[in-house]
């Protein structure tokens, strides 16, 4: 299945309600193939493993914006895992996969609660869903992201 139209939709709100200068187009624009791919592969691998794809979608735009970049924190891939936790210790690690599994297990243990389960995904299994977190706010930045995507769509799972 292919996920383009939810992907664009997403990278548009790299644009947000600002007028983006010149130096931040041109510095986008050369990667948006890119991204779109990552976005689309994201979004493939979700929905193999029956995840709602724009819910992976939303974590990895929020994440990562689609890019396979390095975090300060040690995170890597599109869907920003750290790698001692959730790729095998031995061997390369694929990071979509890895950041599919660390979503299934935070959806387990949220009880498929999508605030809780993003708060776990942020911030481990002590995450909370509690206003005044910083889990609070990614899970909430991540649903509004989420949110729009099933508005623009008809891929959502839950809508």
């Amino acid at each position: 299945m292919e996920f383009f139209t939810p992907c664009w939709i997403a990278l548009s709100f790299m644009f947000g309600k600002i007028d983006p200068s010149k130096t931040y187009l041109d510095s986008i624009i050369g990667s948006v193939p890119e991204r779109v791919q990552i976005c689309n592969q994201v979004a493939q691998a979700a929905a193999r493993r029956d995840i709602d794809p724009l819910l992976a979608i939303a974590i990895s735009f929020n994440e990562t914006k689609f890019t396979f970049v390095d975090s300060d924190k040690g995170a890597k891939g599109p869907l920003g895992v750290i790698p001692k936790y959730h790729c095998p210790k031995k061997g390369k690690c694929d990071y979509i996969e890895a950041g599919l599994s660390a979503l299934e297990k935070a959806l387990d243990l949220g009880d498929q609660d999508l605030c809780r389960s993003l708060a776990i995904y942020n911030r481990g299994v002590e995450g909370v869903c509690k206003k005044g977190t910083s889990e609070y706010s990614y899970a909430q930045y991540v649903i509004k992201i989420y949110d729009r995507l099933c508005a623009a769509t008809d891929f959502c799972h839950t809508c």
